[in-house]
């Protein structure tokens, strides 16, 4: 997978409990439900709101095409991250969060006493801002941080999401996709009324079976009216401003590791096949976000019209996909299938009987026509060994340094070479293999010493140089030292690589590495006022 993530720019939650408390600046968040017993026994719930910069991670969409699009590419999800903060108090079991779009502004605030609720202000459970109280009336549609308590007239819309939890001590995750498409829409233009969404933010709170407070409310909601009596108290999750790495966050996800078959296609076997377009040592879109703007033909030993038993022809003219920012790809090899008439969609180089081919590139932009051509050739299984030696790898990385400028991105190498002493063919000839490509294995950004994962499982990619995976440096905090671990999928084997006194780097200076706690480590500077991705 491909990450993308907008952190958390403003957080607080709000509570029955305290209508008028405020808690902008507390490190923890909580949602909950419970029983009043002091209050007549009334049930009061806690909710949490929350707003990613999400800006950037448009603008890295719609602007500069770094990123695919969800409204095009079905492919790209987005989610909510929140992370659980262990806690001595009584932690609920078996509950829903639910997360709604707010339709209004909220200010964060700056009360801190999570204990007292001493401190006041806005955003609390009455208010948005100073002037603006949140609105309750669902039949106008309106989505504010009091809406949603009409049990019997509820209607979740389509850019809700939910997140189940069974022992409480779970992490969230929910899914906005659909959120964020309506904010797409929004930023270039679409109304609210057409389909767009202005970010204001989401509402998370417990679902209505958690917080019916009464049986006659359980009764509409559809839960059992024992639930009413029930305490769901206290789930807690780090805010923007803890001073772990656990901050909230929005991620976008997708497909976008690099597979490039150029030197490591077998003979009837799928592989792909990549157009790189630079421009001024730059990758640059020829089509916008859209796919390649033109056709890729194959030729077969200089023959371009070989045909197979399937009906597919070399020499037949078939469309490229956009991978990622100036960068197209096609299926060769047993991927096509279907004939020209019903749409091809790769190109069956097995049925021809030839090694050796040529993929022509063809652009027809507007006020432009070129070919481009560039060759490759299948790989002939190799048999007949007298003896097998499991292999032996050696796992190099380039261009990892030990300290990052923070906003970069740097493309490290992944040199892997294959230190068999010997694979004996019945032929007499040696075919130990060096600069071996790995087809299949993720890539971990861990803190060093805690081993806490930063960013989890992307695929490596390679290309005809060899495997490689990209960093940006946004993706992580400064000062913190992290190190790179590697899972590689071999041969049937599966390989693990952690060396953290060789594969460790920092991004901007480090923090002293004598404290013995680093997860505890102030951030020196704020994420959630960039926009942070990794391809």
């Amino acid at each position: 997978m491909s990450y993308a993530r907008a952190f958390s720019q403003i957080d607080t939650w709000i509570t029955e409990y305290s209508t008028t408390a405020n808690f902008g600046l507390t490190p923890v968040l909580e949602v909950w439900n419970k029983v009043n017993n002091r209050r007549d026994d009334r049930k009061e719930w806690a909710r949490m709101l929350l707003k990613f910069s999400l800006t950037s991670l448009s603008a890295g969409i719609v602007s500069t095409g770094k990123y695919p699009d969800p409204r095009t590419d079905s492919a790209v999800s987005a989610y909510i991250y929140m992370f659980n903060t262990p806690s001595t108090d009584t932690i609920p079991e078996n509950f829903d969060i639910w997360s709604f779009p707010l339709t209004s502004n909220w200010i964060q605030g700056r009360g801190l006493d999570n204990d007292n609720f001493s401190n006041t202000g806005f955003a609390n459970a009455l208010s948005a801002t100073n002037l603006i109280p949140w609105k309750t009336d669902s039949n106008a549609g309106q989505t504010g941080a009091n809406n949603y308590v009409g049990y019997a007239t509820q209607v979740y819309d389509s850019n809700s999401g939910s997140a189940s939890f069974v022992n409480g001590q779970e992490n969230l995750k929910i899914e906005v996709t659909d959120y964020f498409k309506a904010f797409l829409n929004y930023a270039t233009g679409t109304s609210i009324a057409n389909g767009g969404s202005a970010d204001h933010g989401f509402l998370l709170r417990m679902s209505d079976a958690e917080e019916c407070k009464d049986a006659t409310e359980a009764t509409a909601a559809g839960v059992a009216t024992s639930v009413s009596a029930d305490n769901f108290y206290s789930k807690k999750f780090y805010s923007r401003e803890t001073n772990t790495q656990k901050a909230p966050y929005l991620q976008l996800e997708w497909p976008g590791a690099i597979k490039d078959d150029r030197k490591s296609i077998k003979f009837s076997k799928s592989g792909l096949l990549y157009y790189y377009s630079v421009v001024d040592g730059a990758l640059t879109d020829l089509n916008g976000t859209g796919p390649f703007p033109g056709h890729v033909t194959l030729s077969a030993n200089g023959n371009a019209t070989v045909a197979g038993s399937t009906g597919i022809y070399l020499g037949i003219a078939v469309s490229a996909d956009r991978a990622s920012k100036g960068i197209y790809k096609i299926n060769v090899g047993d991927a096509g299938t279907e004939t020209a008439a019903a749409g091809l969609t790769g190109i069956n180089i097995g049925v021809s009987g030839a090694t050796s081919f040529t993929d022509s590139w063809t652009v027809t932009t507007a006020g432009e026509y070129r070919t481009d051509s560039f060759s490759f050739s299948c790989i002939l299984p190799t048999s007949g060994h007298s003896s097998y030696i499991t292999a032996n790898y050696q796992i190099t990385l380039s261009n990892l340094t030990p300290k990052f400028q923070p906003g970069t991105t740097q493309r490290i190498r992944v040199n892997v070479k294959d230190r068999t002493t010997s694979l004996k063919s019945v032929t007499g000839s040696s075919t130990a293999m060096n600069n071996y490509v790995v087809k299949s294995g993720k890539i971990q950004i861990r803190e060093k010493y805690t081993d806490d994962i930063e960013v989890n499982d992307f695929d490596i990619s390679y290309d005809s140089e060899g495997n490689f995976f990209d960093l940006n440096t946004n993706l992580l905090y400064p000062g913190i030292p992290y190190k790179i671990f590697m899972q590689l999928d071999v041969r049937g084997d599966t390989f693990y690589y952690d060396f953290p006194d060789k594969w460790d780097f920092v991004v901007g200076e480090s923090y002293n590495t004598e404290d013995a706690n680093p997860s505890s480590m102030a951030k020196s500077a704020r994420r959630s006022d960039f926009d942070y991705g990794l391809l």
